[in-house]
């Protein structure tokens, strides 16, 4: 049986910052905890998640390109069905 943990908004965003600049599995991790708390996640933290990828993705520096737009397109659903 898999034991539950809280986590933080803040601690949320922390894992996103380390995995969109990761060359690694950590990106759909991180993507995955994301979806499975995103009725906790406020519109203000969706925003700064989608920011945050485009960012990156105009610095050049995103890894696994593909899955994180994907991720900022969900995150553009979501805060639409917010509305």
């Amino acid at each position: 049986m898999e034991q539950r943990l809280a986590v933080t908004n803040d601690i949320l965003f922390f894992a996103f910052r380390y995995a969109l600049g990761s060359s690694s599995d950590a990106s759909v991790l991180v993507i995955g905890t994301i979806k499975e708390n995103i009725s906790s996640v406020k519109e203000f933290d969706l925003r700064k998640y989608i920011r945050e990828i485009y960012e990156c993705r105009n610095s050049g520096i995103i890894t696994d390109e593909a899955t994180w737009l994907d991720f900022a397109d969900y995150l553009q659903d979501e805060l639409r069905s917010r509305e």
